[in-house]
């Protein structure tokens, strides 16, 4: 290594010490998240026993039509590798973590280039992005937000270099491909490229260019999207049958979920206050102009866009908005920085430049005690695997809870709640060999008479059709394991 390079190299460390800084201590506290093992969710499972489906052929794992499947992908060819889908999928989950929160950075200092404090913003958005509860949470959850948040992210930095000159309008179509792979990653991603022909259908620009920039940012959207048709007419008869699954399944089950017009208004304003600053944005959009801006308007319009969509679906999970928090963030550190350095140029403001600083702090860290909390369902995963031992068990298991595919390579399927439990344990009678459940998770609608004697008539059917091998009460929950019965 030469001299002028070691230079080159130091000073470059210098002039981002206080990123590295950031990026180090989100690494850091995303292991130490980690090492808490915080239990997996439902999907979460669902996801990998997708992925081993995929590498079996369908001889293990498990099947979900409405599942996009470029995550499950990633997890099943980990697995196929002959690695771990829970470790190195918590792995992956750290690594993404990282690269969108340098990639956030990376965002505002593009968008924010013409204002004097560009790194200030870029760095504070990078840091509030990064210890927001509701990411952090997703470190290890083997989801899909961190990919879809990547591929986006990507996409939106090509756009901006687009924008800004630094590429030609040929690097649409590559934009295009990764607004393609967020939305095949998370479907409601969808909204991200819906957003840039939004605000390519308005620009004031020649007719011309604009016809040539939509279609290559279309172009490089539908290119990646088509296989996923052709695979969902093979497999369904239908391209489009996995988002009219995913559209249903999110009308079912809404009692276990918020709801009401003011859930997100409360689960993330109100729970994550440092993001009540994007609303004092608003003024600095318009009083500033910022709509002339087409980077600008990006920052304000996916996140809006988003908000009103997942407004109006019946379930409600703050889950749902975690992708807009690098947006969120970046026009909550603008509206922070113009603040301050409005206090500062006053001699006798209402509020102190120190006063407003420890505002903010408190602002950001009000939240993290109660966002990290969680209590953990017993899983009984040694259990199961002596009794797969001493039943010989090579084939299917039928369980209400999906956990067991990532610890077993074996066929899953699940009941899917009560409302499908019964015609799913029908139409596999006599092909399953182990079955698991536990009465929770068939969950019943509040003083729903019917469902409810559904559910312990459906209990009873098991208790009588199937031997049963292990039994325990944990709190309000009873698990059952049982084997079919040996008609002689």
């Amino acid at each position: 290594m030469t001299q002028q390079l070691k230079e080159k190299i130091i000073n470059s460390l210098k002039e981002n010490r206080y990123l590295l800084i950031i990026l180090l201590f989100s690494f850091i506290i995303r292991v130490m998240y980690l090492f808490i093992d915080y239990p997996l969710w439902w999907d979460s499972h669902v996801y990998i026993g997708i992925g081993k489906y995929i590498f079996s052929q369908g001889h293990i794992g498990m099947w979900e039509s409405f599942r996009p499947l470029i995550h499950p992908f990633i997890l099943g060819l980990i697995w196929k590798m002959g690695l771990s889908p829970l470790i190195f999928g918590k792995i992956l989950d750290l690594t993404l973590s990282v690269i969108v929160i340098y990639l956030t950075y990376l965002i505002a200092k593009k968008i924010f280039q013409d204002h004097k404090q560009s790194n200030a913003i870029a760095l504070l958005s990078a840091l509030i992005f990064s210890i927001t509860p509701n990411f952090i949470i997703f470190t290890g959850l083997i989801l899909t937000e961190p990919l879809a948040i990547l591929f986006g992210l990507i996409g939106i930095i090509i756009i901006i270099n687009y924008e800004q000159k630094k590429k030609t309008i040929i690097h649409l179509f590559g934009a295009g491909i990764f607004l393609a792979l967020s939305f095949l990653t998370k479907f409601p991603q969808g909204i991200w490229f819906a957003s840039i022909i939004i605000i390519y259908l308005l620009k004031k620009i020649e007719l011309q260019k604009k016809i040539k920039e939509l279609t290559f940012l279309t172009i490089g959207f539908i290119l990646p999207v088509i296989p996923y048709l052709i695979l969902n007419y093979t497999l369904y008869h239908n391209p489009f049958e996995p988002f009219i699954a995913g559209s249903w399944i999110v009308t079912t089950s809404t009692w276990l979920y918020g709801s009401g017009f003011s859930y997100y208004f409360i689960a993330l304003f109100l729970e994550t206050p440092i993001f009540l600053f994007t609303i004092i944005y608003l003024y600095y959009f318009t009083s500033e102009k910022q709509y002339h801006n087409p980077l600008k308007i990006i920052c304000l319009l996916i996140p809006l866009l988003t908000f009103i969509y997942f407004l109006t679906v019946p379930r409600k999970e703050i889950r749902y908005l975690v992708t807009i928090l690098p947006f969120l963030a970046i026009i909550t550190s603008y509206t922070i920085i113009k603040i301050y350095a409005h206090l500062k140029q006053k001699k006798k403001p209402l509020v102190t430049t120190k006063g407003f600083t420890a505002l903010g702090i408190i602002l950001i860290m009000i939240p993290i005690p109660f966002g990290l909390a969680f209590e953990r369902q017993p899983t009984f995963e040694t259990e199961i695997n002596q009794l797969i031992t001493q039943y010989n068990i090579t084939g299917t298991i039928i369980t209400s809870d999906p956990a067991f595919v990532s610890y077993l390579n074996l066929r899953i399927i699940t009941l899917d709640g009560i409302e499908f439990a019964p015609k799913i344990y029908s139409e596999q009678k006599s092909k399953y060999q182990l079955l698991f459940l536990n009465d929770c998770d068939l969950n019943c609608a509040p003083n729903n008479t019917f469902c409810e004697k559904t559910k312990k008539d459906f209990i009873l059917r098991i208790n009588q059709e199937n031997q049963e091998v292990f039994k325990k009460q944990v709190k309000n929950c009873t698990y059952y394991i049982s084997i079919p019965k040996i008609i002689n």
